[in-house]
């Protein structure tokens, strides 16, 4: 899968998660070392607790797309501070009751751990709704993108007998495969330059289907292959700036 995939920096946040856990876990053992005789019982629901926060700050912090899919990175950076918020309170309240009544301990334990839950529901929810909202889009887009194309593929069709317009016809054919070979417009949210090339592609493939449909097109057909190479830049452009 390409959550699995790791780039330098996704290897570098698996580092920081590692050394981040086995220095908690080390000063846990080492400040609570003496329950393993005087209260195992209780060392063991304290490991788990700690163990549970861990989970999800390491799980945020390695993995934000696989938590939520699509979802902005704010959700993610989210739930880091949740993990951590988590995992200060509820280490907090095993001090606080280290030689308190287990029954307490484990009731307020319990609702720190339900008021977790309940947060990274909400953050679920609201990460799930924005991926559906960024598909219908993406599915707009895809659907206006490729009206387009069909809309001059088949003006050109009309006069492929002037030989004039068969390098306009091959030109656009590279540029039509390069467009459905890029990422889909609508997909790359949040990047007011992606934002702004994919309006200028859109504007080009209009002009270009105004001049081709004119009339007088064997004067425009400088500026009809100029407008596709500008275009198929553009993409190219946009799948640089996807990547970075």
């Amino acid at each position: 899968m390409r959550y699995f995939n790791f780039s330098n920096f996704g290897l570098y946040r698996l580092l920081a998660a590692l050394v981040f856990d086995i220095a908690i876990v080390l000063g846990f053992f080492s400040i609570f070392s003496a329950l393993f005789i005087l209260a195992p019982l209780k060392l063991v629901i304290m490991s788990i607790v700690l163990f549970v926060g861990l989970l999800f700050f390491s799980g945020a912090v390695v993995f934000p797309k696989l938590l939520f899919g699509r979802g902005s990175i704010a959700y993610p950076i989210s739930i880091v501070v949740v993990s951590i918020i988590y995992l200060a309170v509820s280490n907090l309240i095993s001090v606080i009751f280290i030689m308190g009544n287990m029954v307490w301990y484990i009731c307020w334990e319990l609702v720190v751990f339900a008021i977790l839950i309940g947060v990274l529901s909400t953050l679920t929810y609201f990460s799930n709704r924005e991926a559906v909202d960024t598909t219908e889009l993406e599915q707009s887009e895809k659907t206006n993108i490729n009206m387009q194309l069909m809309i001059i593929e088949a003006s050109l069709n009309a006069k492929k007998n002037n030989e004039g317009i068969l390098p306009i016809i091959h030109s656009f054919k590279m540029l039509k495969e390069r467009i459905n070979a890029s990422t889909p417009f609508g997909r790359i949210t949040g990047n007011s330059a992606v934002y702004e090339l994919e309006n200028t592609i859109r504007d080009n493939l209009e002009f270009i289907q105004l001049h081709i449909r004119s009339n007088s097109i064997d004067k425009n057909i400088v500026d009809i292959q100029n407008l596709i190479d500008e275009t198929r830049s553009l993409i190219v452009n946009r799948e640089a700036l996807n990547v970075r």
